[in-house]
């Protein structure tokens, strides 16, 4: 890349990325660079299941961040930790003095059908994706709030990274699934309590052909041939993160997006697509499976029987309450 300069869309700004060191983190980490930004690249350099290695994939971005003519540092905290997670974002502070934008993209795969699936599969992935992502979040929060208060705030990008199985049916990741789910509310809650401070929060739900992807099947699945371009490149999603982190993007808060290649979705979370409703009194499980059907448009109208005064003056007459009577022409 061609070395930025502080008039680039992110000149000046420091980003925290975590999981940087491969896939779509060290993309995102490329191109905030590319774009001006001076870069934190977490990684540990653990394998997709989250077990030991001997790489070191945060200052190889580094080294390829700096030979691009940009800035960068590479961090080897655990951002699952509460400890790690804050280390990494002081760390930021300490050698840029200030912290703009945050992004996190962390994360391992354990995937097993539920029924296999053991204690610590599911503890780690949620510590990882759900956990890793609080901790990072709330440390930059905390800065962002005090220069707020200060006087000297100038906002902040938070984005977290969901995922499209949240749509499409997580079967086989039901760890991985539930941690995105809480990091997609997690950003949600951020956005209304972080307004007041200048600060966005979005998520991105990345379709990208990536190592940590490859441990599903799902990515097999979409992938397409294209002529002109590679659809699950990170770059796109890359993109749409630096689009967020900048300045023409402090409008958006409290949204989710999914990314693959030239399609964005934008995608509405936790909307209500049908209601049953009463206004005389709660339901009895009877008139549930009676009405139930007709929330998921399975069944005819509700049966509208006349008022009481209606009823009282069929009775009156000796007709049924229920049918018109003989001088009621039907239809009327």
């Amino acid at each position: 890349m061609s070395a930025p300069g502080r008039d680039a869309p992110l000149g000046g700004r420091v980003a925290v990325v975590t999981g940087a060191g491969r896939g779509i983190g060290r993309t995102e980490a490329l191109r905030l660079a590319a774009n001006g930004a001076s870069v934190l690249v977490n990684d540990t350099g653990v394998a997709t299941d989250g077990s030991p290695t001997t790489e070191t994939p945060a200052q190889e971005v580094v080294a390829e961040i700096v030979a691009g003519g940009g800035t960068a540092m590479a961090d080897g905290h655990d951002i699952s930790t509460h400890a790690g997670a804050r280390a990494a974002v002081v760390g930021a502070i300490e050698q840029w003095g200030r912290i703009d934008i945050v992004v996190n993209n962390a994360g391992i795969g354990r995937p097993h059908m539920v029924f296999n699936l053991g204690d610590d599969e599911w503890d780690d992935v949620i510590r990882v994706h759900l956990t890793g992502t609080f901790a990072v979040s709330r440390a930059a929060c905390q800065w962002w709030r005090a220069e707020a208060k200060a006087g000297r705030g100038e906002g902040g990008r938070l984005i977290n990274t969901a995922t499209g199985l949240l749509l499409y049916g997580g079967a086989g990741q039901s760890n991985y699934v539930a941690a995105k789910a809480g990091a997609l509310a997690f950003t949600e809650a951020l956005a209304i309590e972080m307004a007041p401070y200048g600060v966005t929060a979005n998520a991105v739900m990345p379709s990208a052909q990536t190592r940590l992807a490859a441990v599903g099947w799902r990515m097999t699945e979409l992938r397409e041939a294209e002529d002109s371009y590679d659809p699950t490149d990170p770059v796109h999603v890359a993109e749409m993160v630096c689009y967020l982190a900048g300045p023409d993007a402090g409008w958006i808060t409290g949204q989710c997006f999914q990314v693959r290649g030239g399609l964005i979705d934008h995608v509405g979370t936790w909307t209500v697509s049908g209601q049953l409703e009463r206004t005389d009194g709660g339901w009895t499980a009877a008139e549930l499976a009676l009405e139930m059907p007709r929330l998921f448009g399975a069944g005819s109208k509700r049966p509208m029987l006349p008022p009481k005064e209606w009823q009282e003056q069929y009775r009156a007459r000796g007709t049924s309450a229920t049918a018109p009577g003989p001088e009621e022409p039907v239809g009327r």
